[in-house]
């Protein structure tokens, strides 16, 4: 995805390489700098492919948070790119990547964001409930119920989820 802030791109290319740079007198090696995309589906914030040292950010949470994205979401994916010219694979927020993003760039090593993101969603949900109360699942989960395919247990009761009778609203 093309994305037309040529400020934003300057910004986040910069922090990039600042990212990059560190990682480099830390480790004392040279890393290759990676290709920038965006895109504007989903509620991830960002994700690294390895093999081809690129990263891919969500253009819609940087432009609502671009400090955020600055200071944490850059540095994150940059991790996994480092740690995997380092270690090859590993487990994708394994100790290696939490070393690095502690000792690299004095960061807690999270794996979650916490940006709202809720008016980003594009699955719908339907209603089940338990004994607990509602439970929503997401068209995926409901269409394999609805299938004979699968049934889902509540993790805190441990009854099977039904559908929430629509009529009864």
């Amino acid at each position: 995805m093309q994305f037309s802030d040529e400020h934003a791109i300057e910004q986040v290319t910069y922090q990039i390489q600042q990212c990059i740079t560190l990682a480099q007198r830390f480790y004392n090696r040279r890393f290759v700098m990676p290709q920038l995309h965006w895109f504007e589906r989903g509620t991830n914030a960002g994700y690294a492919k390895l093999q081809s040292n690129e990263v891919y950010l969500n253009r819609v949470l940087y432009q609502q948070h671009p400090e955020y994205y600055m200071s944490d979401v850059v540095p994150h994916e940059i991790a996994h790119l480092i740690c995997f010219a380092l270690f090859g694979r590993v487990r994708p927020h394994g100790k290696e990547w939490q070393s690095i993003m502690r000792h690299v760039y004095q960061l807690n090593p999270t794996t979650k964001h916490q940006l709202p993101c809720e008016h980003l969603r594009r699955v719908s949900q339907v209603e089940y409930i338990c004994q607990c109360g509602v439970v929503p699942l997401s068209m995926i989960r409901h269409n394999r119920v609805r299938k004979g395919i699968q049934s889902y247990r509540c993790k805190v009761c441990g009854v099977t989820l039904t559908q929430v009778d629509q009529e009864a609203y």
